[in-house]
């Protein structure tokens, strides 16, 4: 019976852990997003770009070039605000940096969305993926996702697609 108690506990003990690290792992990855957002918000593209996983992004000075253009095309950094439910409808969506290997389509990560207004007064919405291993917390990609419900707001975000693209 003594050997079952000391069992128990144990078991106990190192559940009680694991939950303590997993919180603490949403916690820094919350805060690491949280950076990524408001290095955003304030125009530091180069801040940005660094928080992104070295395996997705070995040209920062590329990326922040793309999160530049972004904001100087769609706008919106500035006014995001976080949402928690998922979006609804259809969207075309734009990512970065795009995924060139297979492995990432595959990869789990820890997903947090946003909502704002882009510089034309509609919506855009933008998700931050981050890594959801047990290594410290890294932005996998920014997903863009313009709504489009019908074919003006489709031409809209095809647009505005193409001119982050070029």
């Amino acid at each position: 019976m003594r050997f079952r108690s000391a069992t128990f506990g144990a078991i106990a003990l190192c559940a009680s852990l694991a939950s303590h690290a997993n919180a603490t792992d949403d916690a820094s990855r919350a805060a690491v997003a949280g950076q990524f957002v408001a290095a955003l918000r304030h125009q530091h593209f180069q801040e940005a770009a660094v928080l992104f996983s070295p395996e997705v992004t070995k040209d920062t000075a590329a990326t922040a070039q793309t999160l530049k253009r972004i904001d100087d095309t769609v706008g919106g950094f500035s006014t995001m605000q976080q949402m928690a439910r998922t979006l609804e409808g259809k969207t075309i969506r734009l990512q970065v940096p795009p995924r060139k290997n297979v492995l990432f389509g595959v990869q789990k990560s820890v997903q947090f969305r946003y909502a704002s207004t882009a510089r034309d007064g509609k919506p855009v919405y933008y998700e931050v993926d981050l890594t959801a291993d047990d290594k410290p917390p890294r932005v996998l990609w920014l997903g863009l996702h313009f709504p489009a419900a019908d074919a003006q707001s489709a031409q809209r975000a095809n647009r505005l697609v193409a001119a982050i693209a070029r």
